[in-house]
Parts: C-alpha cells; structure tokens; sequence
C-alpha cells in the first residue's frame, strides 16, 4: 500500500502564491508596528518618554528596547532579502535593502557625545541605502506589472501611487537629516524626527500592502507559477517587458 498522495497542481500553487503573500504582510505588519512597540515598550519597561529617533532606543533605558529594535529590523531584513522579485534588477534592489536594515540594526547610531557626534556613520550610510533600495522599486520596478490590469482606471492609480510613494521614501529620509544636522541642533527634545521617521516606514509598510492587492488583482503570481509570465529583464531605469501566454 502505497503511502504517497499527490498533492493537486493547484493546492501546490496557493501555497506558492501564499508564501508571498505571508512574506508581504509580515513586512509591512512588522513595519507598522515598530514605532509603537518601540515607543510602548520603552514607556512601559523604563518609564521613557518618547525618544528624538527610533534609532535611540537602541541605547536609551539602559537598552531595555534593544531587542525590539534590532530584532524587527533583521526580521524584516531577512524577509527583503528572501523575496524574489520579477526581475533581476528587482532582487538586486531588495536584497541591497535587506542587507542595508540589518546594518542598521547592527551598527547603532552614536550616544552619549553630544555636539561631538560624527555627522556621517555606518548606521546612517544603511539607512540611506535602505530607503534609496526601496525607492528605486516603488519608482522603476513597481510598475512592471502594470500591464496585466485591465481596468485602465486601475491601472492608472497603481502608476501614480507607486512613484509617489518612492518619492517619499527618498524625501522623508532627506527631512529626517535636516531635522538632526540643520534645524534641530543636538538636543534634549527632539521627537521630531521620531514622527517624520515613522512617516517614512508607514510609507514602506503601505507599499507592500498596495502590492500585495495589485498581485491579487493581475495574478502575477499564479501565471507565474504555471509559466504563463514572461518579463523580459530590463535596463535599470527601465520598463520591463511583460508577455502572458493564457490557454
């Protein structure tokens, strides 16, 4: 008697297709909540009252935030870094923004120098990285599956949103180092910055959340899976060319 059972084409296709979608939620829902578990658990395990970045409570209440920091940083990294995008441009970008959120994490920003603290770090090289990665998806890569929308309403708002959110994701980072350089010199009260950072990160979340319903609506994935897409990869500034072969 034979114990092996065939699981059908299509039961081995969800689970394909959900694994993506697990991985895209899990981003964007890690996303989501760090600024609040940051700001929660520091309240509630050291008393702490709102910190001038996010960054800071890697050191702030004797580091009693540490791990909420560096642990949702390297989960969403490792997440980046594991999802495969439709071209290789794409995967390049991710896993470059993957890398970059982990080295955020694991290079903390300075503490305790004051006025004497370097303008330019590691930890601060990474998140630049990071957020110039995402941007460059959202802008350049985003839109390659466009195409497959039928509805040119649709179609039409996912190719106005997506760039906007790269251009976020590139101007509320450039606001964040004004903020600390330029207009809010080093200080006590600076949670500012805390604010226009965690704009910047729902903007991130919110990415993966429009993506997510626009692979539902076109079934890129699925078409994928069986073979039916067909993207042709393509320069770095460039669209890529998308070909379905439906029976």
């Amino acid at each position: 008697m034979s114990l092996k059972q065939e699981q059908p084409q299509e039961h081995l296709q969800d689970h394909i297709t959900s694994t993506y979608t697990n991985l895209r939620i899990g981003i964007a829902g890690l996303a989501i909540v760090l600024p609040f578990l940051l700001w929660i658990v520091g309240y509630i395990r050291s008393n702490l009252p709102l910190q001038e970045s996010m960054s800071a409570y890697y050191h702030s209440g004797g580091g009693t935030t540490r791990d909420v920091f560096v642990g949702i940083l390297c989960a969403v990294g490792v997440f980046l870094y594991l999802y495969r995008g439709y071209t290789n441009y794409e995967n390049y970008a991710l896993n470059l923004a993957g890398v970059s959120v982990v080295g955020v994490a694991l290079f903390p920003m300075e503490w305790g120098c004051g006025n004497s603290c370097s303008k330019f770090s590691l930890h601060g090289t990474f998140a630049i990285l990071f957020f110039l990665s995402i941007a460059y998806v959202c802008i350049f890569r985003a839109s390659d599956t466009l195409k497959l929308i039928k509805n040119d309403s649709i179609r039409s708002f996912y190719s106005r949103i997506y760039p906007l959110m790269g251009i976020g994701m590139i101007v509320f980072p450039i606001i964040t180092v004004l903020l600390t350089l330029v207009l809010q010199p080093i200080s006590e009260a600076r949670s500012t910055v805390f604010f226009v950072e965690a704009v910047a990160i729902f903007i991130f979340a919110s990415y993966w959340i429009f993506k997510s319903r626009e692979i539902d609506l076109t079934h890129s994935e699925e078409l994928a899976s069986e073979g039916k897409l067909k993207i042709t990869s393509p320069r770095l500034f460039s669209k890529a060319s998308v070909q379905t072969t439906i029976d």
